[in-house]
């Protein structure tokens, strides 16, 4: 196919303010866009005989996820051209890199393959599912959005349409770890202690509807003391939740009690956890 369009895209990253593991559930959670890391890519349609996938790292992963658009659609083939990608977003750190992708390539795909604006998200999440497992789709929505949103398996995406957002920082903990094992392991709590599972699943509810509420009252500057309140004790609840699960890596509270000192008013890791980065919160 030598008709497709010259294309090209640039996602965020994302991350995740409260509502992590819960969200498969049924929990509700909140998310943002990264205003530090993006995915780009590019392609240039041309005479090449195949596809040309560069950097030569990223050859295997987009190869796979195009296989899996060849599964699912009968009539697709690969384009003749130049496809390239870069990314500033890291690996493994709960800050969307494979939502990301998957975003990119669903809007590549879009117009030659038609695929309607309102199926873009299932679309983009099938292709996730080849990096989880089971996909919630928060990351997917938050990248197709490109703004905060709430976010619930039942009601998908809903843009929260804040403008102005209190002082975050990112940290980065040093350790990786992948999704998909991080989720097994909160499984085989659930599995082991129902119980104890519950109580932490409504913590970690309860820190997303505090997170939701201070972002709302923060952006609305009826009381900016007050919403930080409210989300500083969303944030703790978030991590106490993940202590629970025991995805806390070594050193994390050691880094989360020196933002503290430093004037943090809170502080929690952000994704799947097991690694990646801490989020803080500043006055």
């Amino acid at each position: 196919m030598n008709d497709w369009p010259k294309y090209q895209v640039r996602v965020p990253g994302k991350w995740v303010l409260a509502g992590e593991h819960t969200v498969l559930r049924g929990g509700g959670a909140v998310a943002l866009p990264h205003p530090d890391f993006f995915l780009s890519a590019e392609f240039m349609p041309g005479r090449t005989g195949k596809l040309v996938i560069t950097p030569p790292p990223a050859v295997q992963v987009i190869e796979e996820l195009l296989h899996a658009v060849q599964d699912q659609v009968q009539t697709f083939s690969l384009p003749e051209g130049n496809f390239r990608l870069e990314s500033t977003i890291p690996l493994g750190a709960g800050l969307g890199s494979s939502a990301a992708l998957c975003v990119a390539i669903t809007r590549w795909l879009a117009e030659p393959l038609q695929i309607p604006k309102a199926e873009q998200f299932e679309f983009a999440r099938s292709l996730e599912h080849r990096f989880h497992g089971q996909s919630s789709g928060m990351d997917i929505a938050v990248a197709l959005a490109g703004e905060p949103i709430a976010f619930s398996m039942d009601g998908g995406g809903r843009p929260l349409g804040i403008k102005r957002l209190p002082r975050f920082t990112f940290h980065d903990t040093g350790v990786r770890a992948r999704t998909s094992d991080c989720v097994r392991k909160v499984r085989e709590l659930r599995e082991s202690s129902p119980v104890l599972a519950m109580k932490i699943d409504e913590l970690m509810s309860q820190a997303a509807r505090d997170c939701t509420e201070g972002l709302i009252r923060f952006d609305s500057c009826m009381n900016d003391s007050e919403a930080l309140e409210i989300l500083a004790r969303g944030l703790t609840h978030g991590q106490e939740a993940f202590a629970h699960w025991q995805l806390v890596p070594e050193g994390t509270e050691n880094l989360i009690e020196q933002l503290r000192n430093q004037g943090a008013l809170a502080a929690k890791l952000t994704g799947s956890g097991g690694g990646g980065y801490v989020v803080a919160l500043w006055r």
